[in-house]
């Protein structure tokens, strides 16, 4: 039963390996991410709608032109003339606004400045997604690192069951410490499988992240290989320094500073609701007109019958639309006198949108602080935690080596000499934990920095 439980942990723990895909690297996996993630996917679209909304704003600045035809077709039943009539009119229209108060220059000005805040918040989008990378690419680092100790411990365990055996058969132990041999082997092929189950699920988060297929088994590479103590990294600024810095190139402060201009913008653009506005117009028209049948039902005058000749219909057409055409030109002033409370309306409509634009930035900044000081925070415990954890780690490993020798000449039993295992076991996890909350710390503090982007 060991035997076999042994392989099937074994082939578990190396399939990751035997079925290996793309190996990536740090840098390979926040490309990717930022390049098929959804999310930025989304941001792109906001940013082509910002992008349509600037050029429908600027277009209100130049004349518009329209050309109408309409086809008509009535009667008079009660006349005694023909009964039934066709008109055609044809027309060309334009209009210019010569002055709206300023509302298409302070609108064109407001949709500029939104589409530069939807780039701040495209780059602070692209950030949420490296700091979600960064912490799984971090996770499943860790996990690997889990896995390689319990798949250490189950082997170690499984060698040390089989040394048992043979003593048992040779009568040098007891059929306790036996069996406590194969409870251990069993326990450690639990935590593997865990230690794998972990593995399995932090490279399924970063696989989504990235936007791969399911069926594609990701490897990834520690960029941090050649550090092995917290003492190698460079030193962490002042925080007051570090939270200045980071409050400077934040993207989502940047936006939202940029959305009270915009919400100013449009407070003014609805103040001018009730702004004196001059346009100039200009139309051009003619048409043509023909009846078809008299009251009894002959035809009298009928262009589509044809009793009149082709070429008189043609002559009596054009003469009805040079006869018929006119021309105008034309200027508007418009002057509202009372609208109602329509611009009181949109004024307190705007003003309470720039009060919320303006809180958004204060709620953003303090939660940005907020971060940043647990962040901060967690780097330095975490420094400290792996200090501590090497020097655990040394003090265990000496003090497994002594109940190695102790279970040996029979001073200590198999139980305190296996709770001193486990002792090992949980000082290596827990410096594994604290080397890579160390290190992701210093990424994330790069990332809020702008190092990586």
């Amino acid at each position: 039963m060991i035997y076999r439980n042994a392989i099937i942990f074994g082939l578990l723990a190396s399939a990751s390996t035997l079925f290996a895909g793309q190996t990536w690297t740090l840098e390979d996996c926040l490309k990717q991410a930022k390049s098929k993630n959804i999310l930025m996917e989304t941001a792109k679209l906001k940013e082509q709608a910002a992008d349509i909304s600037i050029k429908q704003t600027k277009t209100n600045r130049y004349p518009s032109v329209s050309a109408n035809i309409n086809n008509t077709l009535y009667d008079n039943p009660f006349n005694d003339g023909p009964k039934d009539h066709y008109n055609l009119s044809v027309g060309l229209n334009g209009s210019w606004t010569l002055w709206d108060g300023g509302v298409t220059t302070l609108s064109t000005e407001a949709s500029e400045l939104s589409k530069q805040a939807v780039l701040q918040n495209t780059k602070q989008t692209e950030r949420t997604i490296q700091e979600n990378v960064l912490n799984a690419y971090m996770n499943l680092l860790a996990a690997q690192e889990k896995l390689t100790t319990a798949n250490a411990s189950v082997e170690l365990a499984q060698a040390e069951f089989e040394n048992y055996t043979k003593l048992f058969e040779a009568g040098s132990i007891t059929k306790k410490d036996l069996t406590q041999s194969q409870s251990n082997v069993l326990q450690k092929q639990a935590a593997l499988l865990s230690a794998q189950l972990s593995v399995n699920t932090s490279k399924t988060t970063l696989r989504q992240l990235m936007e791969l297929p399911a069926d594609e088994d990701i490897q990834i590479v520690d960029p941090n290989t050649d550090i092995s103590s917290p003492d190698s990294l460079e030193a962490l600024p002042p925080y007051d320094q570090l939270l200045a810095d980071i409050r400077r190139v934040n993207p989502g402060l940047k936006s939202d500073s940029i959305a009270i201009l915009v919400a100013q913008k449009n407070t003014k653009v609805a103040s001018k609701n009730s702004s004196v506005s001059i346009s100039l117009g200009a139309n051009a028209g003619s048409g043509i007109r023909a009846w078809h049948t008299n009251g009894n039902g002959t035809t009298t005058t009928a262009p589509v019958t044809g009793v009149t000749t082709e070429s008189s219909n043609e002559n009596r057409f054009i003469r009805q639309l040079k006869s018929g055409y006119q021309h105008s030109l034309s200027l508007g002033i418009n002057i509202p006198i009372v609208d109602r409370g329509v611009t009181t309306s949109k004024v307190l409509q705007a003003q309470i949108n720039e009060a919320e634009s303006q809180m958004a930035l204060m709620e953003f900044s303090k939660n940005l602080e907020n971060n940043i000081e647990k962040l901060y925070i967690n780097a330095i415990s975490a420094d400290m935690q792996w200090k501590a954890a090497q020097l655990q780690l040394e003090a265990e490993t000496e003090a497994t080596a002594v109940a190695e020798e102790q279970r040996s000449a029979g001073a200590i039993t198999y139980t305190d000499f296996l709770a001193q295992k486990n002792n090992l076991e949980t000082a290596k996890v827990t410096l594994t934990n604290a080397k890579y909350t160390s290190l992701l710390a210093r990424k994330l503090i790069d990332l809020y920095l702008g190092k990586m982007d």
